[in-house]
């Protein structure tokens, strides 16, 4: 406390001093080349117009004595360059010249003498500028070439250093090159501060690699002397041969550094700002294409630290998240208050899961969601040429968070490995987090999901075998006690080594500000991916009892209204109606005849061939047409569903699901043809194929189109043209 008192005490000083000294600087000297030349010439003017009276008579060698004196001390002085030294001397000597001529002829007022004292304070005035040019570049020059000699010294210190310490074999080690560190001050917004430096060495050929200086860290540390709390980081650089080392000189982690209120919007493709190095670096991670892990015993900050790395997702445009917390929910259900008191329309996290039995319907789900997004955005993924689902707010990246993981049951361990092992394409990650990273069997981790995990933090552990578990024993790990204090601990984003960090500090109330801040831009789940289990996924809420009581409703906003430019009046407006309230009598008998007509011509062409395909299909053409029109006529033929819709619902019939062959073959439309028209109003197949009637086959389900009908009568969903004149 005394010393940072002491420190706090004696900072404003220097500023004082330095104020003084700018004011004393510009007054004095630092006049401008008019003014400056002016001034000098209203001083000669002054002398000549006073000693030329009577009373006075100034002799004129005084004036000739003066000036010889400031012009043979200009041109003598050596710090300053030949130029600005002739340029001096001649501005002494024409003043003082001028002076003394004026003196010797009774007086400054003739006009040519006026016009002469005008001419050499232009001259005076233009060239003050060049001379102060060329001494402000011997200004730089001096002090690059003292930067040069200072960091030649550093550089050559930490040489013999490193020979001495490490005893590395003449001829040494070379310090190839070196930087110093300009951080900015989180105290003061727009300030830098020096934090340490960056070192590279070359070591002598035939000697050890830069594993023998990473041994050593702790004895260089030591060697120079270095404050508490720093220390020198040791990596390789390149080669075997080749040493970075990061030294810090001021305790950059002394201070706590809050999160701060910025809840701004980013992308899961941003690097997340988590904490800050020792050096003064703010310390990122980026999850699109990362597993990540988090470990920390009892008390060191790892809830903290996991509510931080929650808080940057939920201000991803992009990203949804789903939570497994088998403590009653406790890690998630401050980012769910604001939707259980009814500030936000949705949950920050979009399904938790508390219980085995829910855990194993969450993660059957996104397991089951690879193929299907795979697959449902293979032309998404041929536009941008990737062969990974790109992440947007329409096809938002699923983010899972696993709190206590080591302490679930093994069939939920064994579906986190499967998933963290086939989603990366499917655009689906996720962060397990747990008290240790020990892998042994029926206890903690499995050792997959620590293998596959590239992001890696670590805070305070109780001993430094659970940082070698997790990092390796070979890395030149900083020492346990260097991870003094909760908040404190390493990352690593493989392959680069790991790197003492603390972070951001976040406090309780953060939780409820970023759900309720970020309610406005968080994105709905994906068509495509619902369908993999839409009853599953939308009564994910009704099956949280442990909430305590009935949950709100899901408010999902409208997509935003047209321009009124193109509102026009010649364009008929959608009348939405419920689907419930429409006229559906005698449809269920229309879509039944309808199907025992396909199939009666399905039989026929088995039988009798392409021949018996052609007679039958005369025969039935105008049928199915006049029962077409029956089924659409029962919508009404206002225009506000398209007809392949209407179509597909009737033909469910009592089955309540339809193959799109059938569909298709109705329509007189290729079945590839059906599935491009009614993804455009995120009507999506099925996953697996169905039986109906004996037929097996992929298609649609009922309830999924009656949703997409639903949508559009109500203007929620606007039907393509494309669609629309199918048929």
């Amino acid at each position: 406390m005394s010393t940072t008192t002491a420190a706090a005490d004696a900072a404003p000083k220097p500023k004082k001093t330095s104020k003084k000294k700018q004011s004393r600087v510009n007054w004095s000297h630092e006049q401008g080349p008019v003014v400056g030349a002016v001034n000098a010439a209203s001083a000669a003017m002054a002398v000549a117009a006073v000693g030329s009276l009577p009373e006075v008579a100034l002799d004129p060698l005084w004036a000739a004595g003066a000036g010889a004196i400031g012009a043979t001390a200009s041109a003598v002085r050596g710090d300053q360059p030949l130029f600005s030294r002739v340029f001096r001397g001649v501005r002494w000597a024409g003043f003082a010249g001028w002076c003394s001529y004026a003196l010797a002829t009774g007086g400054p007022w003739e006009v040519a003498t006026m016009a002469a004292l005008g001419a050499g304070t232009v001259a005076a005035s233009v060239f003050q500028p060049v001379s102060r040019s060329y001494e402000i570049a011997r200004e730089d020059r001096q002090a690059a070439e003292g930067e040069v000699r200072r960091r030649a010294g550093l550089a050559g210190e930490w040489e013999s250093r490193i020979n001495r310490v490490c005893r590395v074999p003449r001829p040494g080690a070379r310090v190839t090159d070196l930087v110093e560190w300009e951080m900015p001050d989180p105290r003061t917004p727009g300030a830098t501060r020096k934090t340490g430096l960056s070192i590279v060495v070359e070591l002598p050929a035939g000697s050890s690699s830069w594993r023998t200086v990473a041994r050593a860290a702790e004895a260089l540390a030591s060697d120079a002397d270095l404050p508490d709390g720093c220390g020198v980081e040791v990596a390789s650089h390149g080669s075997r041969r080749k040493v970075l080392l990061l030294v810090s000189t001021l305790d950059a982690l002394a201070e706590e550094i809050p999160a701060g209120d910025d809840y701004s919007p980013m992308s899961i493709y941003d690097d997340l700002p988590t904490c800050m190095h020792r050096d003064g670096s703010l310390g990122t991670v980026n999850l699109k294409w990362a597993n990540s892990l988090l470990i920390g015993a009892t008390g060191s900050g790892k809830s903290a630290h996991l509510s931080l790395l929650i808080r940057q997702l939920l201000r991803c445009r992009d990203v949804m998240v789903f939570g497994i917390d088998f403590n009653g929910g406790k890690c998630f259900r401050p980012f769910l208050q604001p939707w259980l008191e009814g500030k936000a329309a949705r949950p920050a996290i979009d399904w938790v899961a508390t219980t085995e039995k829910e855990a194993l319907l969450m993660l059957d789900f996104l397991i089951a969601a690879i193929g299907v997004r795979s697959s449902g955005y293979a032309e998404l993924m041929a536009q941008v040429n990737d062969d990974k689902v790109p992440a947007s707010p329409e096809v938002p990246h699923l983010h899972v968070v696993a709190d206590e993981a080591a302490d679930l049951p093994a069939k939920v361990k064994n579906k986190l490995v499967e998933l963290s092992n086939r989603s990366r394409g499917a655009s689906i990650r996720q962060t397990t987090c747990s008290l240790r990273a020990v892998s042994a069997a029926g206890e903690q981790l499995p050792k997959p999901l620590i293998a596959q995990a590239s992001v890696r933090i670590a805070l305070r552990v109780n001993e430094e075998s659970e940082l070698q578990r997790l990092y390796g024993y070979s890395t030149g790990l900083p020492k346990a006690d260097e991870l003094p204090e909760p908040g404190y601990g390493l990352l690593q984003t493989v392959p680069a080594a790991p790197r003492l960090m603390r972070g951001h500090l976040v406090k309780p109330n953060d939780s409820y500000a970023v759900a309720e801040a970020t309610d406005q831009w968080r994105p709905a789940l994906d068509a495509i991916t619902i369908g993999v289990a839409r009853g599953v996924y939308e009564k994910r809420w009704e099956r949280a009892t442990w909430l305590g009581g009935p949950a709100p409703a899901i408010t999902v906003p409208a997509p935003a209204a047209a321009p009124e430019q193109h509102q026009e009046e010649d364009v008929p407006k959608v009348v939405a109606r419920p689907l419930a309230e429409i006229d559906l009598a005698g449809a269920k008998e229309s879509a039944r005849r309808l199907r025992e007509e396909l199939e009666a011509r399905n039989r026929g062409q088995e039988q009798h061939g392409e021949e018996g395909q052609e007679q039958h299909g005369e025969e039935s053409d105008g049928g199915v047409e006049e029962v077409f029109e029956e089924i659409a006529s029962a919508y009404g033929d206002d225009g506000d569903l398209p007809r392949l819709l209407v179509l597909a619902i009737e033909l469910c019939g009592e089955a309540e699901r339809v193959h799109y062959d059938l569909v298709a073959a109705e329509a007189g439309l290729t079945p590839e043809r059906v599935r491009e028209l009614l993804r455009t109003i995120d009507v999506e197949p099925l996953p697996k194929p169905f039986r109906v009637d004996g037929t097996k086959a992929r298609g649609y389900d009922l309830e999924a189109l009656e949703v997409a009908a639903e949508r559009i009568l109500a203007g929620e969903a606007v039907v393509p043209d494309d669609l629309r004149d199918a048929l």
